[in-house]
């Protein structure tokens, strides 16, 4: 990686906001729709460099698409504009048939960007690792392998992110798309799990901003990927990182485990400054983080929280204001939001929000949040706390404890251990299926193969139909309810391969009598729920005695609550800045170029004397160890 060439250490003067980078403009959907046809030719390959100059974006987009005929190209943007992305993918294909290169190519492109607009990642994946590169230009090829990057990074393949955004010549591109760039490889090494891999290209990206609260943000998004890690980890990063990294890990020493600032902080941040007079580390970076961890609300925030009072959804509502409540009361920012609660249940957004606010969170509902997708565009940022799969708008951000986000965490650890046969064990009914289904794609996205993917109906026939095979690893879908069975049937079988199970093993709290029979199951989580170290005024400890459904499901909906209070404020910067990153209680947090919010669980194991939160997976698993007695 080319380190990024640093500005002066003079105080930074005024300067203009960063604008999204053209490629991202074309995944979000930027939001000045009316000047969208005259900026369309920069949205995806026309703003890259060919090789060693700059590429006019419109004279290249002119040059590429003058063959295809302009109403037929007007007619295919338009249906983007009118939210039928799927529909202008379908026509900029047709179009492509007709074409011959480099227009073909670069509408293939273009179609690729809408299918990620539909929701359709996999269908714009192949499109672009089928564009025939002989026949691109350079900018294509450029183009081609940052969108493979973003699409990877939005599918939770780190190391296919990886893989795409090393074929890209950051030298080669333009100022805005090499921000991006970096930032994109930050986010691909983080969801790898190698976070200081992530901060030495959040460094590198620090040398390239100009403007002052983007490199705040940037600083913290790099601090906050430090502190994540365990304090070994940072002793051992501290002993082997140099320069300006160094500074970094050692400042993140200095913050690490702290959630608000504190005479204890304020002291080590000033030993740290005497020692690193010349690092880069802005003046106000320490305050600035305290603050984004809390929350940061500029001064005024109206705030407008829409969650139903009663029906289905009315008990996980209600822990979800809980938890909103809390990281309310524990901002120490002194800039708090107004907080107004409203029952999302007969009134519609527009209503709720027509009298003026400058934040939503919720609606909870799947269909509340599809309704809210066929608008185009929310008048402010908004916070929905479900997902959907249906057309992305501006404005609107997705944030839901997914099944798909522990699917995805858990095949990435089984993955990163280095196997690649899996079996896949389910119970049958829709839930498992659903489970089955989400890891069966991400690991297959991965590049592993399934040996075996058996439903089981009852205990026993679920362990002996993964007992014959060459598995390497058993990707489980369990409840705690019956995983004590399940994992005894596991082990009479002779069952020695590592065993990854998702969160739903798990109830928050460990229990002796039934847990400890369990020593060596691995399993994703939420950190709330595994951080026992923990004593400050939100943690899970310090709650106990006076917190509703502080074990069970309902209790990582609390968890939820924390986040979105402390989200909401900054999805807008995170969804254009791709290497923006917040520690969350439910995961490590991303927004990605749909406004999705990405989750990255933690890996955890059961022992016998309690839960213990691991790195890797390895070998001496305690399936093995039992195995072997």
């Amino acid at each position: 990686m080319m380190p990024a060439q640093r500005p002066g250490r003079q105080p930074l003067a005024s300067a203009q906001p960063t604008r999204p980078s053209p490629i991202r403009a074309l995944l979000a959907r930027a939001s000045n729709q009316a000047s969208f046809n005259a900026r369309w030719a920069m949205l995806i390959a026309a703003a890259l460099l060919a090789t060693s100059c700059a590429i006019d974006p419109h004279r290249d987009a002119a040059q590429a698409l003058a063959q295809v005929p302009a109403a037929a190209l007007a007619d295919a943007r338009a249906l983007e504009q009118e939210g039928k992305p799927a529909a202008a993918a379908e026509a900029y294909l047709v179009l492509a048939e007709q074409a011959s290169a480099p227009a073909s190519q670069q509408l293939k492109l273009e179609a690729a960007g809408a299918l990620v607009q539909a929701g359709d990642l996999d269908g714009a994946n192949r499109l672009v690792l089928g564009l025939d590169q002989s026949k691109a230009t350079a900018a294509q090829r450029q183009s081609a392998n940052l969108l493979r990057g973003e699409i990877a990074l939005s599918s939770g393949r780190a190391s296919e992110a990886i893989a795409a955004l090393q074929q890209v010549k950051p030298n080669t591109l333009t100022p805005a798309l090499k921000r991006d760039w970096y930032g994109s490889v930050a986010a691909a090494y983080r969801m790898r799990n190698q976070p200081l891999r992530a901060a030495e290209a959040l460094n590198d990206l620090d040398g390239l901003l100009q403007d002052r609260s983007a490199r705040l943000g940037n600083q913290v998004s790099l601090l906050f990927t430090l502190t994540s890690l365990p304090e070994a980890q940072l002793r051992e990063a501290a002993r082997s990182s140099k320069g300006e990294v160094r500074g970094w890990v050692e400042l993140a020493q200095a913050l690490a485990g702290q959630g608000v600032p504190s005479a204890e902080s304020d002291r080590a941040l000033q030993y740290w400054r005497q020692r690193h007079r010349q690092h880069p580390a802005l003046s106000d970076l320490g305050e600035f983080y305290f603050a984004t961890l809390n929350g940061a609300y500029p001064p005024g925030t109206e705030t407008l929280v829409l969650l139903p009072q009663s029906g289905r959804f009315g008990a996980a509502a209600r822990t979800i204001r809980d938890g909103i409540n809390a990281a309310f009361d524990a901002d120490q920012g002194g800039t708090g939001p107004t907080l107004e609660f409203r029952n999302s249940s007969g009134s519609s957004y527009e209503a709720a929000v027509a009298g003026g606010t400058d934040l939503v969170i919720g609606p909870l509902s799947k269909p509340s949040v599809s309704a809210l997708t066929d608008s185009g565009r929310l008048p402010v940022p908004t916070l929905a706390l479900n997902r959907t799969n249906d057309t992305a708008a501006e404005n609107l951000f997705q944030f839901a404890l997914a099944p798909e986000d522990e699917a995805i965490s858990a095949a990435n650890h089984a993955f990163d251990a280095g196997v690649r046969r899996a079996a896949i064990l389910y119970p049958q009914s829709a839930w498992g299926s659903r489970m089955a289904q989400a890891l069966r794609r991400q690991w297959r996205g991965l590049g592993g193969s399934i040996s075996v993917q058996p439903s089981y109906g009852s205990i026993q026939q679920g362990a002996g139909a993964v007992a014959g095979s060459d598995a390497e690893v058993i990707l489980l879908v369990a409840k705690s309810s019956n995983i004590a069975e399940l994992w005894a049937a596991l082990r009479g079988a002779g069952i020695a391969v590592p065993v990854v199970a998702t969160s739903h093993v798990y109830e928050g709290a460990f229990d002796p009598a039934r847990h400890a029979a369990l020593d060596g199951l691995y399993f994703v989580d939420i950190p709330w729920l595994l951080d026992q170290q923990r004593s400050e005024q939100l943690s899970r400890q310090a709650l106990r005695e006076g917190l509703r459904n502080i074990s069970g499901p309902l209790s990582r909906l609390y968890a939820m609550g924390i986040d979105a209070y402390r989200l909401v404020p900054r999805v807008s910067e995170m969804r254009t800045q791709p290497g923006s990153f917040f520690p969350g209680e439910t995961g490590g947090l991303r927004v990605n170029a749909r406004g999705e919010i990405q989750r990255q669980l933690t890996l955890a194991r059961f022992t016998e004397t309690g839960v213990i939160t691991v790195n890797e997976i390895t070998e001496d698993s305690g399936a093995d160890r039992l195995a072997s007695r």
